[in-house]
């Protein structure tokens, strides 16, 4: 089956452009509400293409934004100050086209920012789909800032940046060459927002705000992801959660959109 390509826009904040992604319901259902789907670091909207197009074959309106200093948004000149930060961002593109009610789905850093959405804004949040959420003690953020808060890639004259980008990609997993060749070229671009946004998830005390959401919760995770340690913590944190465990090792969304989709339009039908 052929599905439609998502539609590129921007919209505008007080700093500069944000790029989104988004793919409209092929047939519209009132009782189906629009997905905003976060990315990680240092991905970028493009990565939730294939799910985007399956979500939106079954009723569902798509939107994925770029981060700040990610994929085609502008970048921050600054370090933020907090998730929190990148929430109201994302709240301009909710009032930009115009949401009322919504759920929400972030991987890895995009699940600390959809978390603390969830949190902030009950009242719009209808559900929060995690994959792969950092859910760290105090102890292990501190050496998460100490191994992830670094520049390894940099920008350098001999381009060996580059080469650095595909190496730490092709050893996290197994790729195809295109996948790699495009998650490449997203961790070069997002050097700087991958070091701002690391900052505040590792600073983030996402185990307690995850205590705060009072919506439906699904967890997803592959054995393989190097969160998959702190999976089990959903639950803990959020007994009435759904956990399932999927494919794809750190890029679930990526490699196993079919089986995220799967799991992710089961967990909405049961609303």
């Amino acid at each position: 089956m052929a599905f439609p390509t998502p539609i590129r826009a921007f919209y505008d904040t007080p700093e500069g452009q944000i790029h989104y992604r988004y793919l409209h319901a092929s047939v519209k259902d009132a009782s189906k509400q629009p997905i905003i789907l976060m990315h990680m670091s240092a991905c970028s909207s493009l990565y939730y293409i294939e799910m985007m197009q399956l979500c939106a074959a079954v009723g569902y309106d798509c939107y994925a934004p770029d981060m700040p200093g990610f994929g085609d948004s502008y970048n921050p000149t600054y370090y933020p100050s907090n998730i929190r930060w990148y929430v109201e961002v994302f709240q301009l593109l909710v009032k930009h086209v115009g949401l009322t009610k919504f759920h929400v789905l972030g991987h890895h850093s995009g699940a600390s920012i959809a978390t603390e959405m969830a949190a902030v804004y009950p009242d719009e949040v209808l559900s929060l789909c995690v994959i792969g959420p950092a859910l760290l003690t105090e102890e292990e953020q501190v050496g998460e800032r100490i191994k992830n808060i670094v520049a390894y890639n940099e920008p350098v004259m001999d381009g060996s940046h580059l080469q650095k980008c595909w190496d730490v990609l092709a050893t996290s997993g197994t790729w195809e060459v295109e996948k790699l060749h495009e998650q490449t070229l997203d961790a070069a671009r997002a050097w700087q927002g991958r070091l701002q946004i690391y900052t505040c998830v590792f600073h983030q005390p996402m185990i307690e705000v995850l205590s705060q959401v009072k919506c439906p919760v699904l967890g997803l995770c592959g054995l393989q992801d190097v969160l998959y340690p702190q999976f089990g913590r959903v639950k803990e944190i959020q007994p009435t959660a759904t956990c399932v465990v999927v494919k794809g090792e750190d890029f679930e969304p990526l490699k196993d959109a079919e089986g995220c989709s799967k799991a992710m339009l089961e967990f909405y039908g049961k609303l």
